[in-house]
């Protein structure tokens, strides 16, 4: 089939089916184009907006003033020689005099691909390679999972980790019962960040954003 070349094929079965025109280069350019499209909000408005997520949650925490002190993406060594990993860096890390908390972040979506236990053994591993890195002080591994509702049964890993000690908590009650952070505000943050960084790779491919939301219209 040529560029020139189209072909003419039923969509649908029966006497009279409706039919669609195929050109090589017109399908060409529509896969190309969706792709991209998929590509680029894919890349800055699920991925990055999850890092921006977590960030406008580390900042609500620092910003509180309610601990000795609160770092992100902290690294810490891990020391089994019979795995291959050997950091591990933890979403939020909170200090105080007695206490180290670490926090994963984790947004809306969720998958079910690892088993109860290898998900509780992974956590028990950081918990005591925390412990080394914080002798004298107590360690917990905590989980602020988007909308989490215990009584959710697609939710079971977390139900079980929780049951096991890493406690999971759904993100917008534990910032407004700890923090009193206004979680409406922070979601709105990490949209705005989300978008103003989608626009701008938009237009460094040549994209016309204004036609982009014209089919929002």
């Amino acid at each position: 089939m040529t560029v020139d070349q189209v072909y003419t094929l039923p969509v649908q079965q029966g006497d009279n089916p409706a039919m669609i025109t195929i050109g090589k280069q017109n399908t060409l350019n529509k896969y190309e184009l969706l792709r991209s499209l998929a590509r680029i909000a894919h890349a800055n408005i699920n991925i990055k907006g999850g890092n921006y997520f977590q960030d406008e949650i580390f900042k609500a925490i620092r910003d509180s003033e309610k601990h000795v002190n609160v770092t992100q993406e902290h690294p810490i060594p891990l020391r089994n020689p019979n795995k291959k990993r050997k950091h591990h860096h933890v979403d939020i890390l909170v200090v105080d005099e007695d206490m180290v908390t670490a926090i994963n972040s984790k947004g809306k979506s969720f998958n079910n691909t690892k088993s109860e236990d290898s998900e509780l053994s992974e956590y028990e591993w950081y918990i005591a390679a925390l412990k080394e890195q914080y002798p004298g002080k107590e360690v917990r591994y905590i989980i602020l999972k988007d909308e989490y509702d215990a009584g959710d049964p697609r939710m079971n890993v977390y139900h079980y980790l929780n049951e096991k000690g890493v406690r999971v908590y759904n993100t917008e009650e534990y910032l407004y019962n700890r923090y009193d952070i206004n979680f409406t505000d922070l979601e709105r943050r990490r949209q705005e960040r989300a978008v103003v960084e989608c626009e701008k790779v938009f237009l460094e491919e040549g994209f016309d954003i204004s036609k982009i939301y014209e089919t929002a219209s």
